[in-house]
C-alpha cells in the first residue's frame, strides 16, 4: 500500500471517529431535551396533517401511494408521511415523543454526516477534526431549533437537511462525473420529496459552477457537466413546485420587509439587530469576492463550504419573502428555521479561520503587522457570533425551555380537559405554544373520530396499553 492509499485510510478514520462523536453528542443533547420537555399530545399542522388526514386513511384503507407525494402546504414530505405511517403501523398508534425520539436520530445522522464530509473534504488534521467536531455539535445543540426538536411532525426539517447536504457533497465536487453524479441526482431528488427548501439546491450548485468560471477566466467542458444534474434538479423543482393562494399574504408585502426578515435570517444567531448579518457573513463574502478578483485560491474543501453558504444563504432569501409578512420575523427569527441557519456561522467561522491562516502564512496581507491586523478582526468577529449565540441561548432557555421544563404537563392537561368537556374555553387565555391548534374544531375532529379509537396518543387514552415503540422511548427517556 502506497503513502497516498495510506493518508486515504486515515482521513476516512478519521472522518468516521468525528462522525461517530458528533453523533453521540446531538443525539443525546436533544434526547435530553425531549426527556426533560417533550410531551405526547401533537401540535400544530399534525392535528390535520396526521390526525385527520394520514392515520385514518391508512386505517380504513383509503390512504393510496399517491397520497405519499401529495402537497403539505408548499412542501412534498414524502419521507415525513412515510416515516410517520410506518411508527403508526408498526407501534399500533400515534405518538408524538416516538416521533420526537427518532427525530433526535435523524438530526444527529445530518450533523454527523455534515461534520465527516467537512473533515474529508478539507483533509483536517486531528486538531483541525477537532474543531470541526466541536463546532459542528454547538451548531446543533437543540435548544436554538427548538420547534423542531419538540413537535414530533417536524422530522421533514431533517430529512431535507440531510439529502441536501449528500446531494451538495456529491454534485459540488469537480469535474461533476463518476458514480458521485448519479449519487447526488439521487439525493437531490429525494430532498425535493422532504421539504421545499431543496428546490434551492441547484441554485446554490449553478452559482458554483459560474464562480468556477469566472475566477478561472474560461468555460470548459467541466463547467458543463457540472452544470446539467443543477440544471436537471431545477428542471424538477419547477415541475414539482407546489403554491398555496391562501399563503400569499404571509409573504413578504414590499421590498423593505422583505429586506428586513433576510437580513434577520442572515444575522443569525443576532437576530434582533438585522444589519449584524453584514458583519456576520463577512468572511464568507470576502473568501468568495477575492477568488472572483484573482485575489486567492480556494483552499482545499473550501467549494463544498461555499456551497453550504450559497445554499443557506438562499434558504434565508426564500424564507424571507414566502413568510416576510406574517409578523414572525418582527424582532426574530423562527427557531425552525434553526437547523437551516445554524450553517451560516459554521461556513463563516470555516472561512475566517481559512483566511486567518492564509494572512498569516504571508499572503497578500503580509507576514508582519497586516497579519496581526487580520488575526485580531477574525478574533473580533469569533467573539461577535459568541456573543450572539449565548445571548439567543439565553433568551431562549428563559422564555420557552425552562417554562417548559418546569411544567412539562400543560399541554397534556389542556389537551385532556377538552377531551373531557368538549369545550375550547379551556384554551382561552393560554399561551400559543401551550395550545394544540389554533382551532379547536381540528382536535375535535381527530378526538371524536372513531377511525382514531384505539390509535391516538398515550396520554388521551390512559386506559390503553403502550404501543411497543412507546414502551422502550419512555424507558430511554427515563418517563
Amino acid at each position: 500500500m502506497n503513502q497516498k492509499d495510506t493518508e486515504s485510510r486515515s482521513e476516512r478514520g478519521r472522518a468516521w471517529r468525528v462522525a461517530a462523536v458528533v453523533w453521540v453528542a446531538v443525539g443525546a443533547a436533544q434526547l435530553g431535551l425531549v426527556a426533560l420537555a417533550g410531551t405526547d399530545i401533537p401540535w400544530g399542522d399534525a392535528w390535520d396533517a396526521e390526525g385527520r388526514g394520514l392515520y385514518p386513511a391508512w386505517r380504513d384503507g383509503t390512504w393510496r401511494a399517491a397520497d405519499f407525494f401529495r402537497a403539505h402546504n408548499e412542501h412534498r414530505i414524502f419521507w415525513t408521511k412515510a416515516l410517520d405511517v410506518g411508527l403508526f403501523w408498526v407501534n399500533g398508534q400515534w405518538d408524538p415523543l416516538v416521533q420526537l425520539a427518532v427525530g433526535a436520530g435523524l438530526r444527529a445522522w445530518a450533523a454527523a454526516g455534515l461534520a465527516a464530509m467537512l473533515v474529508r473534504a478539507s483533509g483536517a488534521g486531528a486538531k483541525a477534526s477537532g474543531a470541526i467536531a466541536a463546532g459542528v455539535t454547538l451548531a446543533f445543540l437543540p435548544h436554538l431549533a427548538w420547534h423542531n426538536a419538540l413537535w414530533g411532525f417536524q422530522s421533514q426539517v431533517y430529512f431535507s437537511l440531510g439529502f441536501s447536504l449528500l446531494a451538495l457533497g456529491w454534485l459540488g465536487a469537480e469535474g461533476g462525473v463518476g458514480w458521485r453524479r448519479w449519487a447526488g441526482l439521487a439525493a437531490g431528488g429525494a430532498a425535493l420529496l422532504a421539504m421545499g427548501g431543496a428546490a434551492l439546491v441547484p441554485v446554490a450548485l449553478i452559482g458554483l459552477v459560474g464562480l468556477r468560471a469566472v475566477e478561472r477566466r474560461a468555460w470548459t467542458g467541466d463547467r458543463w457537466r457540472e452544470l446539467g444534474p443543477a440544471v436537471a434538479l431545477l428542471g424538477a423543482a419547477w415541475a414539482w413546485r407546489v403554491e398555496v393562494p391562501e399563503h400569499a399574504v404571509l409573504q413578504a408585502q414590499s421590498v423593505g420587509q422583505w429586506a428586513e426578515a433576510f437580513l434577520r435570517a442572515l444575522a443569525w444567531p443576532q437576530v434582533w439587530q438585522p444589519a449584524a448579518a453584514l458583519g456576520l457573513n463577512a468572511p464568507l463574502a470576502w473568501a468568495v469576492g477575492a477568488r472572483v478578483l484573482g485575489k486567492r485560491r480556494a483552499a482545499t474543501g473550501e467549494d463544498f463550504v461555499v456551497l453550504m453558504g450559497g445554499w443557506a444563504v438562499a434558504m434565508a432569501g426564500a424564507m424571507a419573502w414566502s413568510r416576510g409578512g406574517s409578523g414572525e420575523f418582527a424582532g426574530a427569527v423562527p427557531s425552525r428555521y434553526g437547523d437551516f441557519l445554524a450553517l451560516l456561522p459554521l461556513v463563516n467561522g470555516w472561512c475566517a479561520v481559512v483566511l486567518v491562516r492564509e494572512a498569516r502564512a504571508g499572503g497578500r496581507a503580509g507576514p508582519g503587522s497586516r497579519a496581526r491586523a487580520t488575526s485580531l478582526v477574525g478574533a473580533a468577529w469569533g467573539l461577535f457570533l459568541l456573543v450572539g449565540w449565548l445571548g439567543l441561548s439565553r433568551e431562549t432557555m428563559e422564555r420557552i425551555i425552562m417554562p417548559r421544563v418546569r411544567d412539562r404537563e400543560a399541554p397534556v392537561r389542556l389537551a385532556v380537559a377538552f377531551q373531557r368537556s368538549g369545550d375550547a374555553a379551556v384554551f382561552a387565555g393560554q399561551p400559543r405554544l401551550l395550545v394544540p391548534h389554533p382551532n379547536p374544531e381540528s382536535v375535535r375532529a381527530v378526538l371524536d373520530d372513531p377511525r382514531m379509537r384505539g390509535g391516538l396518543p398515550p396520554s388521551l387514552q390512559p386506559e390503553r396499553p403502550l404501543g411497543p415503540w412507546s414502551r422502550a422511548v419512555r424507558w430511554v427517556l427515563g418517563r
